[in-house]
């Protein structure tokens, strides 16, 4: 299954490692070291970040729906 993140982005639910919200310094400096290594993927057209996706892989994906809306979305799904 998938989890819509965004304006026509999905990314498959077993992938998904952890939501966060991006305001702690922890998420940020993850954030930014997967910016230097190349493996972030800013799924937010634009607007604010809102939600940092961590997968089994080690990408980081970036969104702009709230962390809890996006767990609802998997929970409503299971």
């Amino acid at each position: 299954m998938f989890l819509h993140i965004g304006t026509n982005s999905y990314i498959k639910i077993d992938e998904i490692e952890s939501i966060s919200p991006p305001e702690s310094a922890p998420v940020k400096r993850l954030v930014n070291a997967a910016k230097d290594n190349n493996s972030c993927i800013e799924l937010t057209y634009g607007k604010r970040i809102k939600s940092v996706i961590v997968l089994k892989s080690g990408k980081v994906v970036l969104s702009a729906i709230l962390p809890q809306t996006l767990v609802d979305r998997i929970a409503s799904k299971n």
